[in-house]
Formats: structure tokens, C-alpha cells, sequence
């Protein structure tokens, strides 16, 4: 049985884990510190293996470095990829891009994910990812993002300013 007294949870869902569900978990985790919220986050991928990747995108240790906020990525974990208890667990799941990260999750958690989100627990924001590798290199070589995307620093103003409107709403009750 679950203590009352525990923290809620959201988790914030990104493709990898490397980047936009990173740069969420720790803003938030800040904000919610700074607002006194009873919650706090954890980040995970869809994917199964984030490759090569080790530790976090670049683009999410330079804007906490010009937010004044790069201590809070001085050590980064590698990416986690979700589990169904990750998704069970969560009082909120957010996915950071509703047309690239719903239907991966309705295809890897099939009935589960319809079920979460029709009760409310599963959201979805629309923040694109970086470009990937240029579309002629993609068409020769595959790989890349082929969906929409938006510049890095695009997207981190975006996912901080939705993270300043999640605090809030969470703070209101």
C-alpha cells in the first residue's frame, strides 16, 4: 500500500529520452520546488534503445547553462526507455508531441494508454523535435526525423513555458 505522504508523479514522455522529456523532468522538477508543489518528475523514452546516446542533448545542457540552471545537469543519467509500470505509476503523463508520441504509445501499450488518457491521466503537448538530418540525406542513408520539427531553442522556450503553465495548474488544484 502506498503511503499517503508520497510525492505525486508526473512523467514526461519524449521519443529517446535525451532531450524535450529531460529538459521537462528538470524544469519541472525545479519549478516544483520553487512553487512548494507536492509533486515532482521522472522522464523516460518510447523507444526501446536510444542507440548510441549517452547522458542528454547538448541543446538541454546549454539552455540550463543560459537559464542559470546547469547544475542541475551536471551528472545526467543515460536515457531510460518506459515500462508499463513507469505508465501505471504516474499520477500525469505527459507526451511532449501529441502526433509523433500518441500513437507510439497507443501501438506500445495498446489499450492501456486509450484507457489512461480517457480518464485524464495521459496528456499531450506539441513540441516538435530538432531537425534531424537533411531530407536527401534521409531518402540515401534512412534514419532522421521526417516528421515536423522546430529549432532547438524554439523548443526549449516552448517546453519551459508549458512547464511554467503545468506548475501552475497543479498549484491551483
Amino acid at each position: 500500500m502506498m503511503s499517503s505522504d508520497r510525492k505525486k508523479r508526473v512523467l514526461f514522455v519524449c521519443s529517446g529520452n535525451y532531450y524535450r522529456s529531460r529538459l521537462a523532468e528538470i524544469l519541472f522538477n525545479h519549478e516544483a520546488s520553487l512553487l512548494g508543489l507536492d509533486w515532482e518528475a521522472e522522464s523516460r523514452g518510447l523507444l526501446e534503445s536510444s542507440g548510441d546516446l549517452k547522458g542528454m542533448s547538448e541543446h538541454t545542457r546549454t539552455y540550463l547553462r543560459l537559464m542559470e540552471l546547469g547544475d542541475l545537469a551536471a551528472n545526467p543519467r543515460d536515457p531510460l526507455s518506459m515500462t508499463v509500470e513507469d505508465l501505471t505509476e504516474a499520477d500525469l503523463v505527459v507526451g511532449l508531441c501529441r502526433t509523433e508520441h500518441r500513437p507510439m504509445m497507443e501501438k506500445k501499450f495498446l489499450a492501456l494508454a486509450k484507457a489512461l488518457h480517457k480518464a485524464g491521466k495521459i496528456r499531450y503537448w506539441n513540441i516538435y523535435d530538432i531537425p534531424g538530418r537533411p531530407h536527401s540525406i534521409v531518402r540515401l542513408l534512412g534514419g532522421g526525423h521526417k516528421g515536423p520539427h522546430q529549432p532547438a531553442d524554439s523548443g526549449t522556450e516552448h517546453i519551459a513555458l508549458a512547464i511554467k503553465v503545468l506548475a501552475q495548474e497543479l498549484r491551483a488544484g
